[in-house]
């Protein structure tokens, strides 16, 4: 019987079968073969052969009766080989057809973003596993998006209640990502997304405003956010921050972010930003600290999200700094985009999301059509790498396994979109996390398309999210979208026959993570409900059958919340990230006294 090689993952350029040939026995080298760069496999019947005619990261692989031979471009098409060739080994259990196979990938960078800075950071023993896992997805670049989540030993106040990585942590990841033919690039926030520093009074007097701005969508947030761009104070910071953390990566590249710098003319800069243009405030502060990374041997990436803001200076960047273009909806305009920044003639990767953020569960779908667009547009217009992001927006509340089917989709789309008509994420996730996840997978799939038929849209994410987790700001509450009664209470019983279904799985971690997350959702779903039915969002004034209710399944997610925190991460942030859930119960214990009506 032929082997389905269409398990394998990525899918080959091309396969070749010998139907002529017998099937020899392998099954012995599959205990030898490595899962780190620049090794050998140690068997006389393992030939090697460096073919400098193959693209970069390339391999073929020849197997017969006779032996099995390796051609490979470079050491990362070595490593690639040896994955291919023990996928190949377990499938056919160890007999291996004589076969001919090709690979290399659309991309030549393919990396990940994994958000350390939004209360999560995760054990080196997760990260490790993670690291494995990426690796053998053929993930070549990792970063952990940083804001105040590096152990600066001048800068304590600012990380001391969040767990953050250490020198020794980032050294020890280094090397264990290059072992296994991952760079580890430093990432560091330089402009926008500060608030985390500038909430210490030691650190006010670097902020672009200390009283509030209006938001891009027009909602007031009260915090300091961006750095003042005309400061030599600030320039001076951040020299000193990069000359801490640069020192323990071997990387030669470094991301400065840039994203998002919502307040920006707002305080400080905006005589400046009135006269000159926002634009040219931003790239001016743009080459001061591109300067700074350069003087220390870094070139540079900034996220591309506000170059179209102001795309007056979209003709004057450094020709050498590499953007990083995200859109994480199925209806981003990548095209319009791509087309500015090929027209520059800029290098420039897409940044794509597993869409897990402010979400709880994710949207399985979303994350499917936008990361598929994503690459056919980048592909289209000579993009020089794709990363998977994964960010912690409104607490982090997703659980770990969440993300992993949108890596595995997001490393078939990164290798190749054409190849991959569709992506079998639960074979791999099995394969490096356990037999629990091949039970689970299509209930993991359930979980994340539920909210396709919630009865409720949001904008940018899942509803479960805002409504547990960000009742402070109440932003995306205000824009919710909801629909009756009647159809919020059918998409619960949905729900509530999925927890039944999870219920019935061995009992596992992973298990109590799902059951966990249908909680959450059922928790959401039932604010949903209230709000329907009392025609106003605002839970102090609901009735006490409703806030009961309410109440009663948030007791059910808050139980659980740092056992299940504590299997993946550091205990640091758990507290912050907690007490959303203490907020949304504090809104449910008010008690509004009685209308007194005058006679």
């Amino acid at each position: 019987m032929t082997p389905d090689f269409s398990q394998l993952f990525p899918q080959p350029a091309t396969l070749k079968l010998d139907h002529s040939a017998a099937r020899t026995d392998y099954s012995a080298l599959l205990a030898v073969i490595p899962t780190t760069v620049a090794q050998v496999i140690p068997s006389p019947s393992v030939s090697y052969r460096q073919d400098d005619s193959l693209p970069g990261q390339g391999f073929v692989i020849r197997i017969a009766a006779s032996g099995i031979e390796i051609a490979m471009a470079d050491e990362p098409g070595r490593l690639y080989a040896h994955y291919c060739l023990a996928q190949l080994i377990e499938l056919c259990h160890g007999q291996v057809p004589s076969l001919t196979i090709s690979d290399q990938p659309a991309f030549a960078k393919r990396g990940v973003i994994v958000d350390i800075s939004r209360d999560k950071v995760p054990t080196m023993a997760a990260l490790f596993k993670l690291v494995d896992f990426w690796s053998a997805l053929r993930i070549n670049q990792l970063q952990l998006y940083t804001e105040h989540t590096f152990a600066y030993p001048q800068h304590q106040a600012v990380w001391q209640d969040y767990s953050p990585m250490t020198a020794e942590e980032i050294q020890a990841l280094d090397r264990y990502c290059r072992e296994r033919g991952i760079e580890l690039i430093p990432n560091q926030a330089t402009f926008g997304h500060m608030e985390k520093w500038l909430c210490h009074p030691q650190y006010r007097h670097l902020a672009e405003q200390t009283t509030g701005f209006y938001d891009h969508r027009g909602d007031f947030r009260p915090e300091s956010f961006g750095l003042n761009p005309l400061s030599d104070s600030v320039t001076e910071f951040i020299a000193g921050l990069l000359d801490t953390l640069l020192p323990n990566f071997s990387s030669d590249t470094l991301n400065l972010n840039f994203d998002e710098t919502m307040d920006l003319g707002a305080g400080a800069s905006q005589q400046a930003c009135e006269q000159q243009g926002k634009g040219q405030v931003y790239l001016n502060y743009l080459k001061k600290v591109l300067g700074l990374a350069h003087a220390r041997g870094k070139s540079c990436q900034i996220f591309s999200d506000m170059l179209f803001q102001y795309p007056d200076i979209l003709p004057h960047l450094p020709g050498d700094l590499e953007l990083l273009n995200w859109g994480y909806e199925e209806d981003h305009p990548y095209d319009d985009e791509h087309r500015q920044l090929a027209e520059f003639g800029y290098p420039f990767q897409v940044v794509v999301s597993t869409n897990t953020f402010a979400s709880v569960a994710g949207r399985g779908q979303a994350a499917r059509v936008h990361m598929r667009r994503a690459a056919e547009s980048a592909l289209k217009y000579g993009a020089c790498g794709y990363q998977v992001s994964e960010w912690g927006d409104m607490g982090h509340a997703q659980q770990h396994f969440t993300a992993l089917p949108g890596y595995v989709f997001g490393a078939a789309m990164a290798w190749d979109p054409h190849r991959h008509a569709s992506v079998n994420a639960g074979l791999l996730v099995c394969t490096h996390f356990g037999e629990a996840y091949t039970q689970a997978q299509p209930l993991i799939d359930r979980l994340q398309d539920a909210y396709l038929t919630s009865g409720v849209v949001t904008p940018n994410c899942a509803f479960y999210g805002p409504f547990v987790f960000d009742q402070r700001s109440g932003r995306h509450i205000r824009r919710a979208e909801i629909a009756s009664a009647e159809q919020i209470a059918a998409a619960m019983d949905d729900l509530s026959s999925l927890k039944a279904d999870i219920a019935g799985l061995p009992a596992s971690a992973l298990q109590a993570e799902m059951l966990w997350t249908a909680d959450c959702m059922l928790l959401a779903s039932q604010i949903a409900l209230s709000y329907a039915n009392a025609g106003h969002r605002d839970i102090t004034a609901l009735p006490q059958q409703e806030k009961a209710r309410i109440l009663d399944k948030l007791a059910l997610v808050e139980e659980a919340y740092a056992d299940l925190w504590l299997l993946h991460y550091r205990p640091g942030g758990l507290r912050q990230s907690a007490s959303r859930l203490g907020y949304l119960r504090a809104l449910c214990q008010v008690e509004l006294e009685p209308e007194v009506t005058e006679r």
